[in-house]
Order: C-alpha cells, then structure tokens, then sequence
C-alpha cells in the first residue's frame, strides 16, 4: 500500500529558523576558510531553482557526503540513499529510505510534487509483504564533517545522523504510520566510483551522472513500527548518494547495482550503459575493513544476468532475470566469481527493479586455477533499462 503526503512541520532536531540557517551557512562557510576545517552547512529550499544548476564531479579531501548541485532546477537531482537488507538467507525483510532533491523532471521516478526535498520509505517484512511512502519537506538541510554527513528533511519526520563515522536514520513520521531507527556501524572504507575517498577523484561512475559511497557496508539494525506492525532486524546497511545536473534519463540506457556481504568481503558494484551503448563499470569490495581493490578500469568487474530473460543489454520489453553472474578482478588476492539469485522482488516497474538475494561466490586465487571454499552471502541490487 502507498501512502503519499505533505507532512506537518514537526520539531526539528536541528532548530534552525530561516534567517538563523542563513547566518550558520555564512558563519560555517567563513569558518572552513579561516580554520581549514572541513564543515559545511547546506540549505537545499524546496522551491525548484530557476537559474541553471552546477554539478561537482571531482572530489576534495572531505566533503564526499555534500550536497553536489546548486542550485537544483527543474532538471537536477541529489539524493542520499540509505538501505539494509536481511544477513538471514531466508528472510525478505529489508528497508530503503532516500532523502531526494530533485523533481520528476530530474528524476522521472518521482511522484508528481512541487517540492523539491522529497523523502520516500520502502519496507519489506521478513515474509516479502511490501509498504511504502512518500513525504515532502518544508527545505532540508545538510551539515557534513569531513565525510560523514547529518540531515534533516523539515517538516517529513525522516532525519539522519552521525555519531563518529556510525550513522542513524530517525523516523518519527505518525502521519504515513512509520516510527523508529535504523542504525549503521561501517565496516567497510568509504570510496568513489575509481579509488578510495581522497582528493582528486573523478566521481563520475559514468558520463554526467556522479556517485560516492559513505558506507560500502555496515552492521546494522532495524526497529520499525509501520502501520502498527513492528519490524526488528539486523542486516548489511549500505549508503551512498547520486546526482547531476542533467535528466537521469538523458544519460542512461541501462545499469546493474548492488552491494552485498560475503563472507569476510564487503562488495559493491555498477555496470552501466549510456544511452549510445558505451559500458562504465565500478567494482569495489573490502575484506576485514580493508579494500582490497576498488577501480573503474574496464575488465575490472563483469555484470551479467542469468536464467530466464537473461538479455545483455536489457531493454524496456525485457522481463527480470532469475540472477546476475559477477566476476570481480580483486587485484592481487585474485578473482572472485560470483552468483546472485533472485529471493524476492521488492519493487518492480517497466524500467525499474529491486530485488533481495543470496550470493554464491568463490576466490580463485591469483595464479592458482584452483578455486578455495565457496562463501554464501545476501545482497539487495537493482536494474534500470530505460531504451526500447
């Protein structure tokens, strides 16, 4: 069931009038120039911008979980993304919240809203039952500390936080019937779509469409009460954020992402088509906190799919595969060839579909045919293919 509402402004963790933020993003602006501190203060309004809209697509030394458009127009988006899936090889359950600043414009996804900061909430219990929500904000605002972010979309219920590099989504939204926390303990480094989180980056995983990704991975835990029903689990958490100052659409044909745990290694990955066909690929994974390879070398990963409907590349008229093969270049611990199976459909439209499933995956090791045990794992992945 869907439920789509403008929420009441609630109190704010952040209680900021408009005057009084405008004085903290100047005061915070002059503060990072004289003290070489790396925090800023962002006010994204909810009013669609009307000048034309700048996107950053090389990284600083900090700042990898900031606001990367100004200002948003009627065809920008940025977004934070956060999710958790079920480390159970049996359970459905998962959650999916995304703080927008975008119209459907940007983003054709969107429900129709004149607002531009745009929260949305999608929950799978343990048995596969399905809710989501929509809510538009007052404005929102964004507060990072070198790469960890805070942010409050006003008025929505829907907040996040940081404490050191943890992280906490808060829900406190009676008005779409969804209250509680979802936590994140990273145990995995942040990077970019090329290497680790530094300066210099090129943070384009493909033509005009950026991407960073705070948290590869993390221990966390769920506590949901939606619609009455409460939702306790624990999973892998995930966060990262997209934007552009270009419509999704007029850069993408296709792509494969997800990101998933298997035993020791945390993975991630993307194999993205533009519109003229040229494939971009991501792959990153880490083990024990480490990464052990992250790059956007071509042959560095393969994404595939597998079973029924397995069409490469996929188009609109292409039903959903039963799985994706992976295989990962880890460098100098060797190869990893991965399955990914389809357990359960968490969202499905034309051009877009998420899914939760179970890794099966071996290492060959780097001049050894030999492959060692296989490790089992869960993942949550998506697909769009927006061509005919």
């Amino acid at each position: 069931m869907r439920h789509t509402s403008h929420l009441t402004k609630a109190p704010l963790a952040l209680p900021l009038c408009t005057m009084t933020r405008k004085l903290v993003v100047a005061f915070f602006s002059v503060l990072s120039l004289v003290t070489g501190t790396a925090s800023h203060v962002y006010h994204i309004p909810a009013a669609v911008g009307n000048d034309s809209s700048a996107a950053l697509f090389t990284s600083a030394a900090a700042d990898l979980d900031g606001a990367k458009i100004r200002p948003v127009n009627a065809t920008a988006y940025d977004w934070w993304y956060f999710d958790v899936v079920s480390t159970d090889p049996d359970s459905l359950a998962s959650v999916v919240v995304v703080f927008y600043t975008a119209t459907p414009g940007g983003f054709p996804f969107l429900p129709p809203s004149d607002s531009v900061t745009v929260a949305q909430i999608f929950v799978s219990f343990p048995n596969g039952t399905t809710f989501n929500a929509t809510a538009n904000a007052d404005d929102a605002t964004v507060i990072t500390d070198n790469n960890v972010s805070s942010g409050e979309w006003v008025g929505s219920g829907l907040s996040w936080n940081h404490t050191g590099f943890n992280y906490a989504v808060v829900v406190d939204a009676p008005d779409i019937g969804v209250q509680g926390t979802i936590s994140f303990n990273p145990i995995a480094p942040a990077h970019y779509p090329c290497g680790p989180a530094e300066a210099g980056q090129n943070m384009q995983v493909g033509p005009g469409i950026g991407w960073s990704n705070a948290i590869p991975d993390a221990v966390s835990s769920i506590e949901l009460t939606v619609g009455g029903t409460l939702l306790s689990f624990t999973g892998a958490g995930y966060h990262d954020k997209n934007w552009s100052n270009q419509p999704f659409t007029s850069n993408v044909g296709s792509w494969y992402w997800g990101h998933g745990r298997l035993g020791p290694y945390s993975f991630v990955w993307f194999d993205y088509l533009a519109l003229d066909g040229t494939e971009f690929v991501s792959g990153y994974a880490a083990k024990y906190g480490t990464i052990i390879s992250a790059s956007c070398e071509s042959g560095s990963i393969s994404v595939r799919p597998t079973g029924k409907n397995a069409i490469f590349p996929p188009v609109l008229s292409t039903g959903n595969p039963s799985g994706y093969h992976i295989t990962f270049n880890l460098e100098q611990a060797g190869t990893l060839e991965m399955d990914v199976s389809v357990l359960g459909i968490l969202v499905d439209s034309a051009p877009y579909t998420r899914f939760v499933g179970n890794i099966s995956g071996v290492i060959v090791p780097a001049g050894n045919s030999t492959p060692r045990n296989v490790l089992q794992g869960t993942a949550l992945y998506e697909q769009f293919k927006l061509t005919n």
